[in-house]
């Protein structure tokens, strides 16, 4: 049902007719039929009917048409026409015929035409009983909803809810920070340990391996490393053995020579106070000595430098006379002392300091030196 069956409106949402009020579903309500209007003395005009004529009214008894000498003295005068009914004799007078309203013809357009009524006189209308409506319960005529969750989805964050997004974002850009810190930092400690490498390797490199000089610019461009040709004599020399790779490893004192950091000169037990002297092939002006204190060596995953005993203080003697102190640190790597410039033949190495073994099944008793640099020129 589309239209309401009272007023012929179109219906929309809800129980009731929105024009008319009518409940929807409910039969059309009956009108009373209008009563005729009882007849009067008084003429009443008749409704506009264009196309219906009306016959005037006949002459009344003792009225004439002809002239005025003998016309009905009650009706001659228009003046005293209302007075007609006033007369004892007067006929009543009959009310005019009213022609009947056609309802107008509904065209075929969709919109529906309230029905048409004949008009009524409101002096004349009588109401029926108004038809009782029933009691309104909101339960019955509510139309039904669904319930739908989470409504304010969409909506942005209210109050003070934006504050735990931020503080979150922080979070992560600083811990995104902290890491690049740690890696930068790891890089950093890498390169160090590749650079210290490549100065173990190169007893001969300028500077490597440091030591207690202040200076460790580079040396003159005559100037190299004396130790290469130069002969050792040693208080004493530790017998070989057969590493973990099963190779057969010997100790000889020209090794402290060779350039070599993973082979050494090696004594058994304790070398402190002892001496080793080392004759250059020519006499030379010496401007800087240094060494590796210990048995820089790894093999097989072991790293034998802190299992022997490493020299961590020694003295330079030289021709003249003169000597210099050196301290070491307990790293494997060349590590050189700057001396003032004196001409010699010999240079005489005493340890002064040595540590105590490696501890556990590693340790070995035994006093180590891998390399010795002494940089200088040829005198004259």
């Amino acid at each position: 049902m589309d239209t309401c069956v009272a007023c012929g409106a179109e219906l929309g949402v809800g129980r009731f007719c929105l024009n008319c009020g009518h409940r929807i579903g409910a039969p059309a309500p009956t009108r009373p039929a209008p009563t005729p209007p009882a007849p009067t003395g008084v003429p009443r005009p008749a409704a506009s009917a264009p196309d219906v004529a009306v016959a005037p009214a006949a002459p009344a008894r003792g009225t004439s048409t002809g002239s005025p000498d003998t016309a009905d003295p009650y009706t001659a005068d228009p003046d005293t026409a209302d007075r007609v009914a006033d007369r004892p004799d007067a006929a009543p007078v009959q009310p005019p015929v009213q022609p009947p309203v056609q309802p107008p013809v509904q065209a075929a357009d969709p919109t529906p035409v309230p029905p048409t009524t004949p008009p009524v006189d409101p002096a004349e209308r009588s109401f029926g009983p108004e038809p009782e409506r029933p009691a309104w319960d909101p339960g019955e005529d509510l139309l039904p909803y669904e319930e739908v969750d989470d409504l304010d989805s969409d909506l942005p964050v209210r109050g003070k809810a934006w504050i735990g997004w931020v503080v979150g974002a922080l979070l992560l850009v600083g811990l995104a920070f902290l890491l690049l810190q740690v890696l930068s930092t790891d890089g950093d400690d890498a390169a160090g340990d590749r650079a210290t490498s490549s100065a173990s390797a190169d007893p001969s490199a300028p500077g490597a391996g440091g030591g207690d000089s202040d200076d460790e610019g580079e040396e003159p461009a005559k100037a190299r490393n004396l130790a290469r040709g130069a002969t050792f004599e040693v208080p004493g020399t530790a017998p070989p053995t057969t590493d973990l790779d099963g190779n057969l490893v010997a100790y000889e004192a020209d090794q402290m020579g060779d350039g070599k950091p993973g082979t050494a000169w090696r004594t058994a037990g304790d070398a402190t106070g002892q001496s080793i002297t080392i004759t250059l092939p020519e006499p030379a002006v010496v401007t800087r000595v240094g060494l590796i204190n210990g048995y820089a060596k790894t093999v097989a995953g072991v790293d034998w430098y802190p299992n022997n005993r490493r020299t961590v203080a020694v003295r330079w003697g030289f021709d003249d006379g003169s000597s210099v102190e050196q301290v070491l640190a307990e790293r494997p790597g060349m590590q050189w002392r700057d001396v003032p410039p004196v001409e010699t033949s010999t240079l005489t190495l005493t340890l002064v300091d040595v540590t105590s073994p490696g501890p556990g099944s590693l340790g070995r008793d035994y006093t180590a030196i891998s390399e010795v640099g002494i940089r200088g020129r040829p005198a004259g």
